[in-house]
């Protein structure tokens, strides 16, 4: 008999996730007189990691996973869904039914969970009529709750409900997340799905590598420690060592295997002491990093995010603690070169380049079908298959990757004025219509100032000549920016030094004694054009390619 139980909270983006996670924490604080304080960092008020906790009450565990609401961390909403014996459902009273609650909904119906749904927000003026009309989507048996997870109304039927405290030779777990502790180093939060796992025991995974365990606890609000773990509960592990390529371990067969998350977007991050960095990747095995060096910077890191939330707030908490600099998004091409094929990030040496071409999957509400299929078809030119559901609309579709980086998802938002779910992955590679264009100052090449172009070309080429114009100050000889597109000039424009008008205060004398004084303009020009060598310093290639993340 199971004397532990996983439960999920899971619902659309902003519908009280973890103010119902935290509500529940002092309600069970104050239920069973816990003293000491608990408390999870706050990500700038978005869950970007599943936060666990246990309550031990009538002998049984009880454990609630808060999870990530934004897309960006999907693969997190499926495991705390693998993980769980019962789904909590989320519905903000004034927003009602969005495409990530059905979504929800539906994954957990799929994985035969126990599904309860509630209604949070009821501290504000509602008409019932009006809400019974929004739970149509779901099955009239279906157990719903009244609830305010701000001022905690409703919490003591959650806790009266009797179902919920009905909570092999092999020992396998399931690894949730992963930390980097100062104390205690090596911190894994796992699942126990099969076995006894004691203090000492050694687990490996599909390659072999080998973990040991050196101390067993459970995560209530006086975290304490135990000799051997609990079957279906969920403990924090501290190990000796880590391998963040795979999220099963087990101690005889190879039956688990769960893949890594797969990066889509990266920054080359630029600074002078990496102690900081190194910490807060330790703390999200997410992160794809690669130590680099540059010729004109010196040491670097290569960073890769799953998504923009992700990195955005991974540079928020590095500025706190560190200053550096980051160049643009950078994602990953294929280039054929004598048909022998690779992958790198830019074309420099004029090859034919393949772009990444993805698979989204967009859940939206059957109202906003038409503007949403409106955008995606003046956009889109790949073939598109909708899937109908009795409560939701599922379009399939494919789509550049470049596309996505530049702000597609957020214009097709904007034009619905809502939040949008949606998941993608890597399908294939297409012939690319990108312009990959090289940049030289004076007929030397700068490397670190490739682009990339989609549309509007001469537009943007003007806009980055402006951005370097702006930072060039006080030179001596004119400057010539040339865009080289295949070894040929697409673009072309001149910085020209300050010019004096040596005629200005010549009030007098004839046509000869002008053009003397021009002339003698001239020699001196062509004098400083011989006398000076014209080079970009480093802090302004920093200007002029740092991301708006910098703090330098």
């Amino acid at each position: 008999m199971n004397i532990s139980t996983n439960i999920c909270i899971i619902a659309h983006v902003d519908h009280g996730k973890t103010t119902l996670f935290n509500s529940i924490i002092i309600f069970c604080k104050n239920f069973l007189y816990y003293k000491k304080k608990f408390f999870f960092k706050n990500n700038y008020l978005y869950t970007i990691k599943c936060n666990v906790f246990s309550i031990i009450i009538n002998n049984k565990i009880i454990s609630f996973i808060d999870c990530p609401g934004h897309f960006d961390f999907v693969n997190d909403i499926y495991k705390s869904i693998n993980v769980s014996n019962f789904c909590f459902i989320l519905i903000d009273l004034k927003k009602g039914v969005e495409p990530q609650t059905l979504f929800c909904y539906n994954i957990s119906k799929k994985n035969n969970k126990k599904i309860i749904i509630f209604i949070n927000k009821i501290d504000f003026f509602f008409n019932l009529k009006k809400l019974k009309n929004k739970l149509f989507f779901f099955k009239k048996n279906q157990r719903i709750f009244f609830i305010s997870s701000k001022y905690k109304i409703g919490f003591i039927n959650l806790f009266l409900n009797n179902n919920l405290f009905l909570i092999k030779k092999n020992k396998i777990i399931f690894i949730l997340e992963y930390l980097n502790n100062l104390k205690h180093n090596n911190i894994i939060i796992v699942k126990i799905i099969q076995g006894i796992i004691l203090i000492n025991d050694v687990l490996k995974n599909k390659f072999n590598n080998k973990i040991k365990i050196l101390k067993i606890g459970i995560f209530t609000p006086k975290n304490f420690f135990i000799k051997k773990t609990i079957i279906n509960c969920i403990h924090f592990l501290i190990i000796n060592k880590f391998f963040n390529n795979i999220l099963f371990f087990f101690s005889n067969k190879n039956i688990f295997f769960f893949n890594k998350i797969n990066t889509i977007i990266y920054f080359n991050v630029y600074l002078n002491f990496n102690f900081y960095i190194l910490k807060l990747i330790n703390n999200d095995f997410s992160i794809f990093f690669k130590k680099e060096n540059s010729i004109s910077f010196g040491e670097n890191y290569l960073l890769g995010f799953i998504g923009f939330l992700h990195s955005e707030i991974f540079f928020k908490k590095l500025k706190i603690l560190s200053n550096f600099w980051v160049t643009n998004i950078i994602i990953l091409f294929l280039f054929n070169k004598n048909n022998f094929w690779f992958i790198n990030f830019y074309n420099k040496n004029d090859l034919n380049e393949y772009e990444q071409i993805v698979i989204v999957n967009l859940y939206i509400l059957k109202k906003h079908f038409f503007i949403i299929i409106k955008h995606i078809f003046n956009i889109n030119f790949y073939k598109i298959k909708i899937k109908k559901f009795e409560n939701l609309l599922i379009i399939t579709f494919y789509i550049n990757l470049y596309k996505i980086i530049n702000n597609f998802f957020y214009y097709l938002s904007k034009k619905i004025n809502g939040f949008l779910f949606y998941e993608f992955k890597f399908h294939h590679f297409l012939k690319s219509s990108l312009l990959f264009l090289k940049i030289y100052i004076n007929n030397l090449i700068i490397n670190e100032f490739n682009l990339i172009l989609e549309k509007n070309y001469i537009e943007k080429c003007l806009f980055f000549f402006n951005k370097i114009k702006n930072n060039i100050k006080n030179i001596y000889i004119d400057v010539e920016v040339k865009f080289i597109y295949k070894k040929k000039v697409f673009f072309r424009k001149k910085i020209f030094t300050y010019k004096k008008n040596v005629l200005e205060k010549c009030y007098g004398g004839d046509i000869t004694r002008k053009l003397k004084l021009i002339n003698k303009q001239i020699h001196g020009k062509k004098e400083q054009e011989n006398r000076y060598d014209f080079c970009l310093n480093k802090k302004i290639i920093i200007n002029i390619l740092k991301h708006e993340f910098s703090n330098i």
